[in-house]
């Protein structure tokens, strides 16, 4: 079960799905990069320019040090992270939503 220790981070002993969402385009093909995430690019934003489509990516990260590698990857491609959602700790993804942090 997840959750806060004393200092009030986010742990949990089982894996956590989360959902995180990007400005830009992403292959799936790049999904053996990011920890496996399934990678779907969102219909684009404005005009045709590759940048200004919403990407999410979306699976179960092991911990906190796994959740930060792909954000790091994300970040060297020189992507917007727009949101990341811990969604639940399990594949089932329930209705009991954690947004742990969003980047505008």
């Amino acid at each position: 079960m997840a959750a806060l220790d004393s200092k009030s981070r986010f742990i949990s002993e089982n894996p956590v799905v989360y959902r995180i969402a990007v400005m830009g385009r992403l292959s799936p093909s790049l999904s053996g990069r990011l920890a496996n995430m399934r990678i779907e690019p969102g219909p684009r934003e404005r005009g045709d320019d590759e940048r200004s489509c919403i990407t999410t990516l979306m699976g179960p990260l092991a911990d906190q040090s796994q959740l930060s590698g792909v954000l790091n990857a994300l970040f060297e491609r020189r992507l917007t992270i727009l949101t990341v959602e811990a969604l639940s700790e399990d594949s089932s993804m329930d209705s009991q939503n954690k947004r742990v942090g969003v980047h505008e």
